[in-house]
């Protein structure tokens, strides 16, 4: 899964307009985040496949806002209908919006353009999950938190610094505006991202496969 932000601009021709649609990943799927690490411990959280389906977006109110203002709101999804475009695909949960012509929509653009904001977040209620202490007799708590269900979700929000680092907001270039050879350069890339990906995913596995083991070791 791409993180961070990853802006490929095309160039327009004269007299077109630069590109105003965003996308980006806002909730990932079966990826440990630590959500706090202190001195009285650490607390982390694992988002399921199954807290978000198609018939549960459906049935949902989402805002895409600023920092969590909701005020700053630029998008809506509303039962599948709105500005706000919202897909639930294998790695987790995916939006694209046209950024509105307005004083809000031009400085969320030219914030994401320069590298300001950089990722998501989202707000929502918890509805099933399991809780764990990972942690040894004595030590302090290494708590997860697996979630399975929500209750519903209100907000996607454009962030600076998502607590998911995975997440990830860009400026979507205008294919048509493209050169056959800048056609060819991201076609290259999309297909080097996708392999990172892939190994991003087994890797995510692999790891998840030795906690469940260590965790059923101890409690033998």
């Amino acid at each position: 899964m791409p993180s961070g932000l990853k802006v490929r601009e095309a160039t327009a021709t004269e007299g077109a307009e630069e590109s105003r649609v965003v996308e980006g990943c806002a909730i990932v799927f079966n990826r440990e985040t630590c959500l706090y690490d202190g001195a009285w411990g650490k607390e982390s959280e694992i988002i399921l496949p199954s807290c978000v389906t198609p018939d549960f977006l459906r049935e949902q109110d989402i805002k895409l806002n600023l920092l969590h203002e909701r005020g700053a709101s630029l998008a809506r999804w509303k039962q599948g209908e709105g500005s706000l475009k919202i897909d639930v695909r294998e790695d987790g949960v995916y939006f694209e919006c046209e950024l509105p012509k307005c004083d809000l929509g031009d400085r969320a653009l030219a914030l994401i353009k320069n590298g300001t904001y950089t990722g998501c977040s989202f707000e929502f209620y918890a509805k099933d999950y399991k809780l764990t202490n990972r942690a040894k007799q004595g030590e302090p708590e290494d708590l997860l938190i697996t979630h399975e269900a929500f209750e519903r979700i209100t907000a996607l929000t454009i962030a600076m610094d998502p607590a998911y680092e995975d997440t990830s907001v860009a400026v979507r270039e205008d294919w048509e505006r493209l050169t056959k050879n800048e056609k060819r350069l991201k076609e290259e890339e999309d297909a080097e991202r996708e392999g990172r990906h892939v190994m991003d995913n087994r890797d995510a596995d692999r790891a998840r496969d030795r906690e469940i083991a260590i965790i059923e070791a101890e409690m033998r």
